[in-house]
């Protein structure tokens, strides 16, 4: 489905991406561990278009890109495709949640109101918020990233990249989000997952992928990476997030 190869990003004198390879293929769950300043969420960014890659192509069922000479147009038509699930929800404060979730739909694809209604209801219910749909997003007891991950799926993506979804919520909401995800990789939803939620990569994602300084350290199947790390830095990583 998806293939980045060489993929490389500077903000300055600080190369945070030093040539980034891998795929992903239809149905897969990856999860992308590492530290904090290991070029993770840069790189989500980059697959997604937030920011400009300065270098590397991206391939996209079959039609290879080279990303740092994207057009508007062709930005636009991958993002169609895609869907982009933010750490800290990035929820419009004044549109309840239903509005929240069509908006992309009735303004940035043009879709009848009552249309959109109609599938922003049915993603709100599958993420367990149909009864809060007229609530605005303080007033949803922890629900705004369940809302975040209605918005994505209504606009029907092929894949969805998280962006440490669950790092700004409080313990007991995380299983709630962590619950809703598990569900969209047993129905087949492609899904590219920062995460620090070793449980989750364990037992969720097929394949998982270890960054550190801006390049792939360690990359295997969820089973052989938790079984038996290869690199001792991987190693230490896992020992460090499992005393937390």
């Amino acid at each position: 489905m998806l293939t980045v190869k060489d993929i490389h990003k500077s903000f300055g004198n600080l190369e945070v991406l030093k040539g980034i390879d891998f795929t992903v293929n239809k149905g897969d769950v990856i999860a992308v561990l590492g530290a904090s300043g290991s070029g993770k969420t840069t790189l989500l960014r980059c697959m997604n278009f937030l920011e400009k890659a300065d270098g590397g192509t991206l391939t996209f069922d079959t039609e290879e890109f080279e990303l740092a000479k994207m057009r508007k147009k062709d930005i636009h038509r991958l993002r169609k495709k895609t869907a982009f699930v933010f750490q800290n929800y990035n929820l419009f404060r004044n549109m309840t949640a239903l509005q929240n979730v069509t908006v992309g739909l009735t303004v940035a694809r043009k879709m009848d109101k009552s249309a959109a209604e109609e599938i922003g209801l049915k993603m709100l219910d599958k993420v367990g918020l149909l009864d809060r749909k007229d609530h605005y997003p303080n007033e949803l007891s922890g629900g705004q990233q369940r809302v975040a991950i209605a918005r994505a799926l209504a606009t029907d993506p092929e894949i969805i990249f998280f962006d440490e979804p669950t790092s700004a919520l409080d313990p007991e909401l995380i299983g709630e989000v962590l619950s809703v995800m598990k569900d969209l990789a047993e129905e087949g939803m492609t899904m590219v997952v920062v995460t620090h939620e070793l449980n989750f990569a364990a037992n969720v994602a097929k394949k998982v992928i270890f960054m550190e300084d801006g390049k792939i350290l360690e990359s295997n199947t969820a089973e052989e990476f938790f079984k038996s790390p290869k690199e001792e830095r991987t190693k230490e990583f896992l020992r460090i997030i499992n005393r937390e």
